[in-house]
């Protein structure tokens, strides 16, 4: 019986409490809150500790030194990233490009540029024609003049579409970001290119004709081509037959022959502007670039010096082209305005990228598989497939 009791009371004991849960529900929101706010308080000041260490790990960013490009340390180095400009007080857009360039030369280049640039990478003792030295800037492909270094876009074209005849492969597929790149690590080769840079003087490459295929164009082309004397180096045919001047040495010490104009592709580039281009501002070191002066002056009297490199019966077919020309260099220069002389420039120009072009011979699949192609010049196709 007592037993009973005693349980009766703990269990009226207990009800108080657990009625007061029920009747009072406002209660156990209020408790509930509690808990929830103390869970968030702890939680935030776990942020403001975060916040605190991220803070305290920018300021020893800022005041720490930064990286350079010569920096021994991996290209992946973690504090060198790509941040938009006024994050960090000391950002450098340029070392951080430099940054990247390095490991896309490493990836592609070093091989045979090497890693200082001066074109003693492994490989280079097995290639015929010897990677470019950067370390001298000097480069033949440009779009500047003679004496100048190229234009970024210049080294960007190389970059993309590479040479012919050389190894110097194309990298169309290259992301754009890391042509950028490493075309800014190329140029801190050359000591002295940032203090050259605003030297450069741009040669403009004009768009060109769409009569290059003419006959008359080709034909007054001939006799450009045999007045400026470019028969000495490549030849009465552009192949090297009758060439006089046959080897030379360039500016890196390595052997050079002139071009063979009937046989593949131009190293600068088939495309009548590129031709172009290269005839203005010339290859450094090896062919000199032909300017308005040079070109405005071809003429009948020099063109007749050099009659021993025309095939039979080529000077009848020359011959009704000859009248358009002045009869010798002082003419140009006494009797002809400055417009005149322009206008004569830009014909003489574009009538020697089409003899040029007209040089070039193509070969069917048949004959380019089974070997010893029979070579179709192009002023001989008439529009036909050979």
């Amino acid at each position: 019986m007592s037993e009973k009791i005693s349980s009766t009371r703990l269990s009226s004991a207990r009800r108080p409490i657990l009625w007061g849960w029920l009747r009072r529900p406002w209660l156990a929101v209020f408790l509930f809150a509690g808990v929830l706010m103390a869970l968030l308080g702890a939680s935030g000041q776990g942020d403001r500790d975060g916040d605190k260490v991220v803070a305290a790990n920018d300021t020893a960013d800022r005041e720490s030194p930064h990286p350079t490009p010569a920096d021994p340390r991996s290209a992946n180095y973690n504090q060198w990233r790509t941040n938009e400009p006024g994050e960090y007080r000391r950002y450098n857009q340029r070392a951080s490009l430099l940054q990247r360039g390095k490991g896309v030369y490493a990836k592609y280049c070093v091989g045979c540029h090497g890693a200082n640039g001066d074109g003693q990478g492994p490989a280079s003792v097995r290639l015929i024609t010897k990677p470019r030295d950067f370390t001298k800037g000097i480069y033949k492909f440009r779009s500047t003049d003679s004496g100048s270094l190229p234009l970024e876009s210049d080294l960007h074209r190389t970059i993309a579409n590479g040479l012919s005849r050389v190894s110097m492969p194309a990298f169309p597929l290259m992301p754009e970001q890391e042509k950028v790149a490493v075309i800014e690590y190329i140029k801190s080769f050359y000591p002295d290119w940032e203090k050259e840079k605003n030297n450069r003087k741009i040669v403009s490459i004009p768009t060109a004709p769409q009569d290059l295929d003419k006959q008359e164009r080709v034909l007054r082309g001939r006799i450009v081509y045999l007045a400026m004397q470019c028969g000495k180096c490549h030849g009465s045919d552009g192949a090297g037959t009758g060439a006089t001047q046959t080897e030379y040495t360039d500016a890196w010490g390595n052997p050079q022959k002139p071009l063979n104009f009937t046989r593949g592709s131009l190293k600068g580039g088939d495309n009548p502007e590129d031709i172009f281009r290269t005839f203005h501002t010339g290859l450094r070191s090896i062919m000199p670039g032909y300017g308005g002066v040079t070109l405005a002056a071809v003429n009948i009297e020099t063109f007749e010096s050099q009659k021993s490199y025309l095939r039979e019966g080529e000077l009848e077919q020359l011959d009704p082209y000859l009248e358009s020309f002045p009869k010798t260099a002082s003419e140009v220069f006494t009797q002809m305005d400055e417009s005149q002389r322009q206008q004569l420039v830009k014909r003489n120009s574009w009538d020697l990228v089409a003899y040029v072009l007209s040089l070039q011979q193509k070969f069917s699949t048949a004959q380019a598989v089974l070997g010893q192609p029979r070579s179709v010049p192009r002023s001989d196709l008439n529009g036909e497939t050979p």
